[in-house]
């Protein structure tokens, strides 16, 4: 009996190192996947950076991670501020429309009246030329201040010339009053 114990000693230890040198391979697969994946990553990571910075094309000649990411960081800081900036204008810019809007609303509600108000004028100008009693209208003569060439010569000598020179803009000497006439007026005081 003694030798059935040693020998199932014997396999249990045989089986224990079976067991270890699996969960030792098994352990040492997974750290070798384990660094591979990590390797994939930083692999991943730098293929990013490397497209970042040919995005950015920075001023710097260090093209280190760190320059990149701080030029990132500034280029979204302008970014963001023109993305506020430009919806501020565009919030002023649709104020300026409703704005617009409203007016160009009373705009036409003034042309309607007016337009309204024409055609009741024009309708009472044909009215009281209709309703006049005097039918007899004299003829209308358009006289032109210019002489024309094409004018007969009669025309032109009884109109004459209608316009006067200009005055000056400040009183003459010719124009101001005698100051004998000025002393001789009583004085109100």
């Amino acid at each position: 009996m003694e030798e059935s114990a040693q020998m199932n000693d014997n396999v249990d230890l045989a089986n224990k190192k079976r067991i270890r040198s699996k969960k030792d391979g098994a352990k040492i697969r997974r750290k070798i996947n384990k660094a591979e994946r990590e390797k994939l990553k930083r692999d991943h990571m730098n293929e990013l950076f490397l497209d970042l910075t040919n995005a950015l094309e920075p001023a710097t000649h260090n093209i280190g991670k760190s320059s990149v990411l701080t030029d990132t960081i500034r280029i979204l800081q302008d970014l963001m501020a023109q993305v506020e900036s430009l919806k501020k204008e565009n919030s002023a810019l649709l104020a300026e429309s409703q704005y617009v809007a409203v007016e160009t609303n009373e705009l036409k509600e003034e042309t309607s009246a007016l337009e309204s108000q024409i055609k009741k004028l024009q309708s009472q100008i044909e009215e009281r030329a209709h309703s006049q009693s005097n039918p007899f209208i004299g003829p209308v003569f358009v006289v032109p201040i210019n002489s024309d060439p094409n004018l007969p010569e009669i025309v032109t000598k009884q109109v004459g010339p209608n316009v006067s020179k200009p005055h000056a803009r400040y009183p003459s000497p010719s124009d101001s009053w005698p100051l004998n006439i000025l002393s001789e007026q009583p004085r109100s005081d």
